[in-house]
């Protein structure tokens, strides 16, 4: 029969299996890394696409504003003096004594 080392046996399994646990660990590292570069270029294109869609909301908001301005100088002189032929047709038409604050006043 041969020489049989229990003691050796055991300690060489040891040895194996703490050099598959190392060889395993290492195989983790290396995917974790390939994996944070991949993530890495995808976070770089997400931030590009962000970056674009932020200065195309700032360029959509300076024209909503520019359009904004437009609108207010183009309606204020239209607006402007038909409010105050409203208010003349409404005094002529309403005598003074029903409007709002002249009741009081003739009353006393």
């Amino acid at each position: 029969m041969a020489n049989f080392d229990i003691r050796k046996t055991v300690t060489d399994a040891g040895y194996v299996t703490i050099g598959l646990g190392v060889l395993g660990f290492q195989q983790a590292q290396v995917r974790r890394r390939e994996l944070q570069k991949r993530l890495g270029e995808t976070g770089g294109c997400l931030n590009a696409r962000a970056a674009d869609g932020k200065a195309r909301l700032e360029t959509l908001n300076d024209w909503a504003q520019e359009l904004g301005v437009t609108v207010r100088d183009r309606i204020e002189p239209v607006v402007g003096p038909l409010v105050e032929q409203v208010a003349n047709n409404v005094k002529t038409a309403i005598p003074s004594n029903l409007l709002p604050g002249r009741a009081a006043a003739t009353a006393a």
